[in-house]
């Protein structure tokens, strides 16, 4: 019996290269999207709304995606060392998107706008709740 780690799959490191590349240009891309046609991201203007976009792509797309990667990835190293990093990405990521959920708060609280008035808003709230609920029963 073999008492080292599991080969790692020939077509792993393809896939994550891949996977790294497309998150990338999904961050690039939404950044873009906010940059030419929104006018940007300022937390003290108007375009303080565009902050969530950015900071849940970021968060719940991208460190996310990465968090759950490192186990896979760094199946060689310490599970120390694995545990860490997968800890630190997720507490990443859910202070960025934290950070989002604040911006789209404040933003319709300084414009008098109702908070959770649509399906996409419960959604969120619902996803940003699980994602918190998962961490905290690990």
């Amino acid at each position: 019996m073999e008492t080292g780690a599991a080969p790692i799959p020939a077509a792993l490191p393809y896939f994550v290269a891949f996977s790294q590349l497309l998150g990338l240009t999904v961050v690039a891309v939404t950044g873009a999207w906010l940059g030419l046609y929104r006018g940007g991201v300022a937390w003290e203007s108007a375009l303080q709304f565009n902050v969530h976009p950015l900071c849940m792509v970021i968060g719940l797309v991208f460190l996310q995606g990465d968090a759950l990667l490192v186990y896979r990835v760094f199946r060689n190293e310490a599970k120390r060392t694995t545990k860490v990093l997968h800890g630190l990405l997720h507490v990443f990521a859910l202070v960025i998107a934290l950070v989002g959920l604040v911006a789209v708060f404040d933003y319709h609280k300084k414009k008098g706008y109702a908070d959770l008035y649509s399906l996409h808003s419960w959604c969120g709230i619902l996803v940003f709740v699980l994602y918190f609920v998962q961490g905290r029963l690990q």
